[in-house]
């Protein structure tokens, strides 16, 4: 297949940058209502209807009482009024409708463009993979926020993780989507040079950072411990271990939680600086490598003052954001690196 050239192929680009751009402002919305304690407040899955707030007095007082009925109210926010409620409705509502609105802003370019014969081959397949992805994480939202609706007080850390690296997932396939039409197709598979091999072990650890990054923030692992470098003084407190099993300790309790999430930080700092320093001269990472330094000693700079400063939302959506970026930033050297798919085998 002839790769889309000239004004096609621009308009096809601007349409997935702009489709990366409204993934990461999903993902900072998302961190807001994580961090308001906000996303509960939908107490039911309505993808088309769900599209209009409650319109007057008595629609929000049914809204409110479906709210009073879970677990969150009754044991967290007993005292919370009517204000209160609009006021956590208002983030789970706009984090709703930012992704139908992301869905439209996929949906129809992709068939315009599909009619104009921009999306053939395949473009087009992926392309399509790019809508079904973007439905799945919507739904993977729901059996999150399904979680919290029962005997929970909170959503699943386990599912908030399946959430968030499904969005993260479909950002890097539509960022990649653009390296392909800019830079030719290029597979994930490395073209066995060094860099090739050790960028795609940095993508590994980068994907268990975020992984516990999730989990931290789905237990709230960073309200506890607020201090750098040692936790309230030791290096591993005994709390860590506090219930003997190794799986339950560093995955499943806040404690054990924050103790991996901060000292894998030392890890992928040093993975990233030391990966950027011993390839600076090679290519790609020519003119690439002093921007994933910088990525990653801010990433793990926002970490630690998310820490001291007990999780404010404004830092804590940062180093969030800081996360897609240095995800970014080494998509584009796996990419760089990785081998060519000729035309002919597209």
């Amino acid at each position: 297949m002839e790769q889309v050239k000239g004004d096609g192929m621009r308009s096809v680009v601007i349409w997935l940058v702009t489709g990366c751009i409204l993934i990461a402002c999903m993902v900072a919305i998302g961190g807001i209502t994580r961090l308001t304690d906000s996303g509960l407040s939908i107490t039911e899955w309505k993808p088309i209807m769900g599209a209009l707030p409650p319109m007057d007095a008595a629609e929000w007082d049914e809204a409110f009482t479906k709210y009073k009925q879970i677990p969150e109210y009754r044991l967290t926010n007993p005292d919370m009024d009517l204000a209160g409620f609009k006021r956590i409705f208002f983030w789970e509502y706009l984090h709703r409708n930012w992704g139908r609105m992301m869905g439209l802003v996929f949906f129809i370019p992709f068939v315009l463009f599909w009619r104009k014969g921009f999306l053939n081959g395949w473009l087009k397949t992926r392309s399509i993979s790019i809508l079904i992805g973007g439905g799945l994480v919507g739904a993977l939202g729901w059996f999150m926020v399904a979680s919290g609706l029962q005997e929970r007080v909170d959503v699943s850390h386990y599912r908030l993780a399946i959430h968030l690296c499904a969005a993260f997932s479909v950002y890097a396939l539509v960022l990649w989507t653009v390296f392909d039409l800019r830079n030719g197709r290029g597979t994930l598979r490395g073209d066995g040079t060094a860099p090739a091999k050790w960028s795609r072990w940095l993508l590994v650890i980068l994907v268990l950072q975020i992984i516990w990054g999730a989990f931290t923030a789905g237990l709230d692992a960073g309200h506890i411990y607020n201090t750098w470098p040692l936790m309230n003084g030791a290096f591993m407190p005994e709390n860590v271990r506090a219930f003997g099993d190794l799986v339950t300790d560093l995955s499943n309790h806040r404690d054990g939680v924050q103790f991996i999430h901060r000292n894998f930080a030392y890890v992928v700092a040093t993975g990233f600086v030391a990966f950027a320093l011993a390839f600076r001269k090679e290519p790609p990472m020519q003119d690439i490598w002093y921007w994933l330094v910088i990525a990653v000693l801010l990433q793990f700079l926002l970490g630690v003052a998310t820490l001291l400063m007990n999780v404010p939302i404004t830092v804590g959506v940062l180093h969030q954001l800081g996360a897609l970026a240095l995800l970014s930033l080494l998509l584009k050297v796996l990419h760089a690196t990785g081998r060519m798919i000729t035309p002919n085998a597209a």
